[in-house]
């Protein structure tokens, strides 16, 4: 039997137990020992079923009686209640590991870069005095303005690669002049200048010569030199001087004969400049 079936058996056993005391404590067994009226203790019941405050009716006996409590009944024995066996444990699993995985193969390394081709070398610059240049479009960057062939016959003449190039033909005497009466420049005497240019030839020169003088009448030169020999690589020739009379309205002028073959001539950055 489970506890709490043990719980109620006992609870009703015990309630038992006291409506039996209630119910036979103080009940007389008869109706004699009545001194009072009906109602009252010992007495009659009143309607038969009913009596004076404080009293009970015995119903049975039709009797007034004072009820007084019996003792309480004793408990019974609390059950005892059992605990299942405790379960076993399970056995341990068992966990294997799995197998390695395999490394990749290893990646090719890519083809190396080309090396860029070499950049090629700027022209070299004009050196000069600190004034502004006299010589106007002297780089060439506005093809042959202020330029002009007044003498000879060569052929392909003009700007390439910056560079102002010309063909002569054999013992065909060129000049290559810069200025005129609309565009010239002023020297001073007194003043040092420093004229600077490049030149270059594909074969060698009989002459070459630079001067500077009047572009009118009577066309008195102010500078000349004929000691330059330009090679096949793009040379810069430098020269200082001053003037023995001012001009107001010089040019510059660049004379040149190949007495054999047919060289190809080219200028570049031609500058005049007072220091």
């Amino acid at each position: 039997m489970n506890i709490k079936s043990k719980f109620w058996k006992l609870s009703i056993v015990t309630l038992a137990g006291v409506l039996l005391a209630a119910l036979s404590c103080g009940h007389p067994t008869g109706s004699g020992g009545c001194t009072g009226a009906a109602g009252t203790h010992l007495c009659a019941c009143l309607s038969g079923s009913t009596c004076n405050d404080g009293l009970t009716c015995a119903i049975d006996k039709n009797v007034c009686v004072t009820v007084t409590s019996g003792a309480a009944g004793t408990n019974g024995a609390a059950g005892t209640a059992t605990s299942g066996e405790a379960g076993t444990n399970g056995a341990a699993g068992t966990a294997t590991t799995g197998e390695a995985g395999t490394n990749g193969a290893a990646g090719t390394n890519g083809s190396a870069g080309t090396n860029g081709a070499a950049g090629t070398n700027g022209d070299a610059g004009t050196s000069g005095g600190g004034g502004s240049n006299l010589i106007i479009n002297g780089d060439f960057s506005n093809g042959m303005t202020d330029w002009a062939i007044p003498n000879g016959t060569p052929t392909n003449p003009g700007v390439t690669g910056g560079q102002f190039c010309l063909t002569l033909a054999t013992n065909n005497n060129v000049i290559l002049g810069w200025g005129d009466t609309s565009t010239s420049a002023v020297v001073n005497t007194g003043t040092n200048y420093t004229l600077s240019y490049q030149a270059k030839t594909t074969s060698a020169l009989s002459m070459f010569e630079v001067h500077l003088g009047q572009v009118v009448s009577p066309y008195n030169v102010d500078y000349n030199d004929n000691t330059d020999a330009p090679g096949t690589g793009l040379t810069t020739f430098t020269h200082n001087f001053t003037v023995n009379t001012s001009d107001s309205q010089a040019g510059l002028a660049f004379v040149m004969t190949a007495t054999t073959g047919t060289p190809t001539v080219c200028i570049d950055n031609v500058s005049l400049r007072a220091n």
